[in-house]
């Protein structure tokens, strides 16, 4: 899809360019940079070091959440962590894997939102919600529960994209989901 606000010809020297580095293709830098883009969004199934999951009540939204949210311009990865450490006080505490990685369709929020769930395991000395720092404008409450516990908490669409990362986090692939439902070769390999 061509931007909107700056059509390419295809005989542009842009069109042309064989290079992708920003350094041999400023047009196409220009270009990108401009481009619409999907929105990203990275959340984690956080867990303490006995597996029960965190939850979080959002005052601003019905239901419970997983960690984490909108990323800003930066990798996932990033955003993710700088939002767990605003919203939870955890620092230093590696992600684990990508679990799964859900495309909405742009029906539903206005753009495609693209959203990818890590795993997380908490420290041993975090053993309730009171070992974290909760970010009062954005979490309600927040709670360590189990996980069937969790998905009857969550809205349909998280539950569906949350049940399909318990079972990549189960077995070693990467859920690939379209709105919460596994695409075409988006589940578990065949041995």
């Amino acid at each position: 899809m061509q931007n909107a606000t700056r059509p390419i010809p295809l005989n542009s020297q842009l069109a042309t360019q064989r290079s992708h580095t920003p350094e041999e293709a400023p047009e196409l830098v220009a270009y990108l940079a401009t481009h619409p883009g999907p929105l990203v969004a990275a959340d984690a199934i956080v867990r303490t070091a006995d597996g029960r999951m965190l939850i979080l009540n959002p005052p601003y939204k019905e239901g419970w959440d997983l960690a984490g949210g909108m990323n800003d311009d930066e990798d996932p990865e990033e955003g993710l962590l700088r939002e767990l450490s605003e919203e939870l006080g955890v620092k230093g505490v590696p992600l684990g894997r990508l679990l799964a990685v859900d495309t909405t369709p742009a029906p539903v929020y206005g753009r495609p939102l693209i959203t990818f769930i890590y795993q997380l395991t908490l420290p041993e000395t975090v053993q309730t919600t009171r070992d974290l720092t909760l970010q009062a404008d954005e979490i309600a409450g927040a709670d360590f529960v189990a996980d069937q516990e969790a998905l009857t908490r969550f809205p349909e669409r998280l539950r569906r994209r949350v049940k399909a990362a318990l079972a990549a986090e189960a077995g070693s692939y990467i859920a690939q989901l379209r709105d919460g439902h596994l695409v075409s070769g988006g589940g578990p390999r065949p041995a």
